[in-house]
């Protein structure tokens, strides 16, 4: 079963999202674990089910004095089964580094969240073959303090900086070489049979062109719901499963 995070990141109204959900849960969402993870202010509205509840970040307390925060504890309360941690957005835009990453993961984890981590390198690392050396490093950050129990709840997804909102062709032996080195990282370091993802500039015909992946991680391509019910349609006959 192929695991789809929809990242909408700051985009779509109440109205928009309330006429989305009608045409997503009409599609068939049988051989997809289809995660949707919308702005905050829309996650009660969006319950549902026939797909799983994401959020694009949370907070790095647990609960307090802390203004505008969301913590780990009321997205559980409210359905949420995975967020979003360590999105290169986040860290550009917000300053967000891996001390802060860190206590957001031990926050989602002490309420058995699921958490997709994307990792990725520059266009400049990219060029100077820097790729595995940045991600092993954000790893290694991140990951090398997770409870045995704990380390299920993790996926990881790829996601060239680089590519994220642009149009351009895939190359495949170039993503799976990347997939299987975080694959090895992950094995190496005792964690279970973890989803690694794929996500950045990805168009409809490129699903086709990678069904070993455990699944995606999609933007701009989730926002609109006709592409987005394409996708789905695109795994149903899909014979590649990772166990969750």
């Amino acid at each position: 079963m192929k695991l789809l995070i929809c990242n909408w990141k700051e985009n779509k109204t109440l109205s928009d999202c309330l006429k989305d959900k009608k045409i997503i849960e009409q599609c068939d969402l049988s051989n997809i674990k289809l995660v949707l993870c919308p702005s905050y202010p829309y996650l009660p509205v969006l319950h549902s089910r026939k797909y799983y509840l994401g959020a694009q970040d949370v907070s790095e307390y647990a609960n307090g004095s802390y203004t505008g925060e969301v913590s780990a504890e009321m997205l559980k309360s409210l359905d949420v089964k995975y967020v979003i941690i360590g999105h290169h957005e986040r860290e550009m835009y917000f300053l967000e580094n891996s001390d802060k990453q860190k206590k957001k993961i031990k926050n989602a984890l002490d309420q058995d969240l699921k958490i997709i981590i994307p990792v990725g390198e520059t266009l400049m690392e990219y060029q100077l073959d820097k790729t595995e050396e940045v991600i092993a490093k954000k790893l290694n950050d991140l990951l090398t303090d997770i409870p045995e129990n704990k380390k299920k709840n993790i996926a990881l997804a790829y996601e060239p900086i680089w590519r994220v909102g642009k149009s351009c062709p895939i190359n495949k032996k170039e993503i799976m070489k990347v997939i299987i080195f975080i694959k090895q990282w992950l094995y190496d370091h005792q964690f279970p049979n973890n989803p690694v993802l794929y996500g950045g500039g990805l168009q409809l015909e490129d699903f086709d062109k990678l069904p070993e992946i455990d699944g995606f991680l999609i933007g701009n391509l989730s926002l609109n719901v006709e592409n987005l019910c394409k996708v789905i349609a695109k795994f149903q006959n899909s014979t590649h499963v990772y166990k969750s």
